[in-house]
């Protein structure tokens, strides 16, 4: 009797052989799955901007009723007819103020790094989108700005005859030493000095790093509206700054993923409505659930 009980026990395991078939239809689920997002518009440029799911990076007005998007760092190096072909550029209603808003990645290595960021035009479900351009960006940051508003800007100039002087780096504790400068959140320097003793410091500092071979950064900052808003984004959490320059607002932010070239477009609704002006900063997954949608 032993013996056959054991045979039998040996017997039992083989019932559960349909388990298999669970696998098997597992495997048909796929394709099913895929059919709907053949069926809506891109993901990554379609997806609606949801209050409760958003940070507000600032705000921007438009009096002139064109809004421009570019990396504000360029206007230090290129003259203003070389500028304008790296605007990107869209119509948008000039009687009010347009919040800024960005999403983040939310997951993975890059969840900090913001998805996207835009400039919120009216209410209503985004269903398709329009490319308007794509931003080349050499310093880390964008603007949106009033078109009107970048005659008015003062890039490098002091608008108060002050400016900051600041380094940091390896070697930054020896030169602050040899120049007895004090500490910052950023490392060491001084502000709101004049710009003369400003420009003197900057000197100063430079011929003692090069007869030292010392390694650290320096950064010399007049009060120009870009300092102003980079003192903003600076000191913001979300990376961005709402500052005035002539009669408009104007919203900058870093991107969060460096230096790059980033796609813009205008998202309109079922009615042609548009909706919001987008940058697309994290453009490997917009990449990717573009083409899924094929």
């Amino acid at each position: 009797m032993a013996a056959k009980q054991k045979v039998v026990a040996k017997k039992k395991p083989a019932a559960k052989k349909p388990a298999p078939k669970k696998k098997a239809a597992a495997k048909k689920a796929p394709p099913n799955k895929k059919q709907p997002a053949h069926a809506r518009p891109a993901v990554a440029v379609s997806e609606p901007i949801i209050a409760s799911a958003v940070e507000k990076l600032g705000e921007v007005t438009a009096p002139s009723g064109t809004l421009a998007l570019f990396d504000v760092g360029l206007v230090g190096y290129l003259p203003r007819p070389a500028l304008e072909p790296a605007l990107v550029k869209a119509e948008v209603p000039r009687d009010r103020a347009l919040p800024v808003f960005g999403r983040r990645v939310g997951k993975g290595r890059f969840a900090e790094c913001w998805d996207h960021v835009a400039v919120k035009l009216g209410d209503g479900d985004v269903t398709h989108s329009k490319k308007l351009g794509e931003a080349g960006v050499d310093f880390a940051r964008l603007v949106a700005m009033d078109h009107g508003a970048l005659d008015h800007w003062q890039h490098e100039d002091s608008l108060d005859g002050l400016a900051d002087f600041v380094f940091w780096g390896r070697d930054a504790a020896s030169l602050a030493r040899a120049m007895r400068a004090p500490s910052t959140k950023e490392g060491f320097g001084w502000s709101d000095l004049t710009v003369e003793a400003a420009e003197a410091k900057a000197l100063e500092a430079d011929k003692i790093k090069a007869e030292n071979h010392w390694l650290l950064a320096m950064d010399y900052r007049p009060h120009s509206h870009h300092f102003h808003a980079l003192a903003e984004a600076r000191k913001s959490k979300n990376g961005a700054g709402t500052i005035t320059v002539g009669d408009a607002k104007i919203c900058l932010f870093f991107t969060s993923w460096g230096d790059g070239v980033f796609p813009i477009f205008l998202d309109l609704d079922a009615d042609e409505r548009p909706v919001q002006v987008r940058v697309q900063l994290n453009t490997a997954d917009a990449a990717a659930a573009t083409a899924r949608t094929r």
